[in-house]
């Protein structure tokens, strides 16, 4: 899984629009950007998410809670750092297709 995890955040970092909508802060355009980002990885096992009720983004990744906080707190910093603005509230959510439907980590986008 360790590899997997690595994988993940190398193809999104590598994907990761540098300040595409950097500026706009909208967070929805912004939330769907992350979301195609995740889809075309292929390492999730429905699609990705947005929800703009909830302000949040989610992923079901097939991996554990301890990668998957490892890794929502790596893409969340990878987001900033390329310049992916969302208003406060925002959150981005990993589930695992095994955790009845609930998140397995969450952090603050």
């Amino acid at each position: 899984m360790r590899s997997q995890l690595a994988w993940t955040v190398l193809l999104f970092a590598g994907m990761a629009p540098s300040g595409a909508l950097a500026g706009v802060n909208n967070s929805v355009n912004n939330a769907y950007a992350v979301c195609s980002i995740v889809d075309s990885t292929g390492m999730g096992s429905q699609p990705c998410v947005v929800s703009g009720w909830d302000s949040s983004v989610t992923a079901t990744l097939d991996m554990s809670s301890s990668e998957a906080r490892k890794l929502c707190g790596q893409i969340a910093g990878l987001l900033r750092q390329k310049g992916l603005d969302f208003d406060a509230g925002w959150t981005f959510r990993i589930k695992s297709p095994y955790s009845n439907n609930n998140s397995i980590a969450y952090c603050d986008l």
